[in-house]
């Protein structure tokens, strides 16, 4: 079973994002984009990363 916390972000993390978010407000558009795909991609190869991962740990 899965916590609620697990949702939830941590201290640290919100600090993290806070940053970022003080970090991304100068870019402009066409950059503000590019971040966004990046970030994308690198979400899916961790996805695919994780499912992977777990159909391996299943198997006998």
């Amino acid at each position: 079973m899965i916590n609620n916390e697990a949702f939830n972000l941590s201290l640290e993390q919100k600090f993290q994002l806070q940053c970022l978010q003080q970090e991304y407000q100068e870019l402009d558009r066409e950059q503000t984009v590019n971040y966004l795909l990046e970030t994308m991609q690198q979400i899916m190869v961790r996805d695919n990363l994780i499912r992977d991962l777990m159909k391996n740990s299943l198997l006998p």
